[in-house]
């Protein structure tokens, strides 16, 4: 990597200490080569002394000639030293060589001669051999002061080199990695305080681009693993924030279905709860009796309680899963079997409902379905209550009453006997007549009433009673029945069952005994209005003007019982004859259901 900061790094201190081994380096090589100047200029310097030792030799008359051979040996030993000859440079017209071969020529030329020769000099040129030898002297130390020089200017340039790659390599770092540097600080003490939105812009091929490049990368995947891990606990967040809210909506579904009727305003905010926490919608909830191909009740979320695949009073495909109206969630209202009716949720083509949103609406037909269960068997505990009741009310009838009348009977068949055989007058015996008469009329009546207290309203409803009661007076009398039964939508408490069946009997009762029909029609149905009419109708005699006497028809027990079902009861001469008994009355549930029932929806 050219451009690497340990290279450049590395390349500036191989500088600096080439530059440090190249300073010492010369500096010992010009040491080593000035080592012998001192000796030299010493050895040079001792030539004068010899000189003008050597003079002063010759200049005695009693000097040995052998004394002046030695001290001139000496000279020329000097003359010829190493630590003089080892100075002189290479090149012959270096100016100390021609300095050196001006003494040595000075010497051989004109002082040894001399000072050779016999007897005594008058004079000798020893002051011109001194001057050129203070010349070479001088040299000499110019020589050394040369090579001292030399390596001044060495060491200085070596220094001035040293110091010029220092600051050229506190430039380059102060320039090159300083600031990138503290950038890269700055973006790390961003990140450290969990900030990974800073990015460094310095892009160099070498460590710090490198690190660079690095750490907005890992910024970038630290912001990405940062954005998902948010999204993440926004997401988790939302989803626990929607299990408490279906824990919510379910806790508020038990608490408001437990024990609710069929149709109570708590259903409906079950429904509207329900399309709130999943979004989707409307909501309806359609409730129909099993086997009932149109559904008695529906409520949904929209204003108007109609959704726009409503196709009511035909109510069989939904209510059998057969339909084909598209984005329609579909959940049957079950429970033990039995079907209750169906729950539907709408929702849009590009968001069909997720899987938790199927199992809220699901578990809400499941809590749905629970509280009708319960509902029914609540009702049907009342009924087999009442009905236990009406049972214990006949025992005592016919252990009281109906042997008292059984015993008044007797006697009053006795008392008629002895009036006859003794004679007794004309009134007595009408009197009688009329006694008996009335007590037979109070016996068949208490019969009647114990057989209606004994009546059994069995789990089949009561289509299965009516059909139990035509089959039983048409054995007690030549009478043809046909039941017109259309009620299978139309659920009924067990008080107005109960009632109804009794009205019934009470006018099949009549039509045996005092209409002399031939044929008679029973029929059940319901009115627009959502009200059941119940019609009893015959071809016999018609009424004749009794129908308001107490003791005939049992009319005032029909308008007692047609009162306490909040209805009206009504008895017709029609046209063609005969006599027709007509109940009217709302049920229970479509008065509780008024307000949020579709207005015009049979029921």
């Amino acid at each position: 990597m050219p451009r690497s900061l340990s290279f450049r790094a590395g390349l500036a201190m191989a500088g600096i200490v080439l530059l440090a081994l190249t300073s010492m380096l010369g500096s010992i090589i010009i040491a080593e080569n000035a080592r012998g100047d001192a000796a030299a200029i010493n050895q040079a310097g001792a030539l004068r002394m010899q000189a003008y030792r050597l003079l002063s030799t010759t200049q005695r008359a009693d000097a040995d000639s052998e004394a002046r051979r030695a001290q001139i040996a000496e000279l020329e030993r000097s003359l010829a030293s190493p630590a003089i000859t080892g100075r002189l440079a290479d090149d012959p017209r270096h100016p100390l060589n021609r300095q050196y071969r001006t003494v040595i020529a000075q010497w051989h030329d004109r002082l040894r001669p001399r000072m050779q020769a016999a007897g005594v000099p008058a004079t000798l040129p020893v002051g011109d051999f001194v001057d050129q030898v203070d010349r070479l002297v001088d040299q000499l130390q110019r020589e050394a002061e040369s090579r001292i020089q030399l390596m001044r200017l060495f060491q200085g340039v070596i220094l001035f080199l040293t110091l010029g790659l220092v600051f050229l390599a506190m430039y380059k770092l102060t320039t090159d990695v300083i600031p990138p540097l503290r950038d890269l600080l700055r973006i790390v003490d961003r990140s450290r305080r969990g900030d990974f939105s800073g990015r460094t812009r310095y892009a160099a091929d070498d460590e710090l681009g490198l690190l660079s490049r690095t750490i907005n990368q890992m910024n970038d995947s630290l912001s990405r693993i940062y954005g998902q891990l948010e999204a993440r606990v926004e997401a988790k967040t939302a989803e626990l924030e929607r299990s408490n809210e279906t824990l919510e909506v379910l806790y508020q579904a038990a608490r408001q279905l437990n024990g609710a009727p069929i149709g109570d305003a708590s259903y409906r905010r079950v429904l509207e709860d329900l399309a709130a926490v999943t979004g989707l919608g409307p909501v309806t909830l359609c409730l129909s009796q099993s086997d009932a191909e149109r559904a008695y009740l529906r409520l949904s979320t929209r204003p108007d309680d109609c959704p726009d695949f409503c196709r009511a009073p035909a109510c069989q495909p939904c209510l059998d899963g057969n339909g084909d109206t598209p984005w329609v969630y579909r959940v049957a209202v079950n429970e033990a079997g039995r079907n209750y009716g169906v729950l539907l949720l709408e929702y849009s083509p590009e968001s069909p409902p997720r899987r938790w949103q199927c199992d809220l609406v699901e578990t809400i037909a499941g809590l749905i379905a629970t509280s009708l269960s319960l509902s029914q068997g609540y009702a049907e505990q009342r009924r087999l209550a009442l009905m236990d009741e009406r049972a214990v009310i006949a025992r005592e009838l016919h252990d009281s009453l109906a042997q008292s009348l059984s015993y008044l009977k007797i006697q009053v068949s006795r008392l008629q006997a002895q009036a006859r055989a003794g004679g007794a007058h004309a009134d007595t015996e009408a009197i009688v007549d009329e006694l008996r008469e009335g007590l037979n009329a109070a016996y068949r009546q208490l019969r009647e009433l114990l057989n209606t207290f004994r009546l059994k309203m069995s789990d089949a409803g009561l289509e299965a009673a009516l059909e139990e009661t035509v089959r039983e007076f048409v054995r007690r009398g030549e009478l043809s029945l046909r039941l017109d039964y259309c009620l299978d939508h139309c659920p009924l408490s067990p008080n107005e069952e109960v009632h109804t069946l009794q009205i019934v009997r009470e006018a099949l009762s009549n039509v045996v005994h005092h209409a002399r029909a031939k044929r008679c029609e029973v029929s059940l149905s319901t009115d627009e209005a959502g009200r059941v009419a119940v019609s009893i109708r015959d071809d016999g005699i018609g009424l004749g003007g009794t129908s308001n006497q107490p003791e005939h028809y049992g009319t005032i027990i029909m308008h007692e019982r047609a009162a306490s079902l909040s209805g009206r009861l009504e008895l017709h001469e029609p046209a063609e004859g005969g006599t027709e008994v007509r109940l009217h009355f709302t049920p229970q549930l479509h008065r509780e259901t008024t307000a949020t029932s579709l207005p015009g929806d049979t029921p």
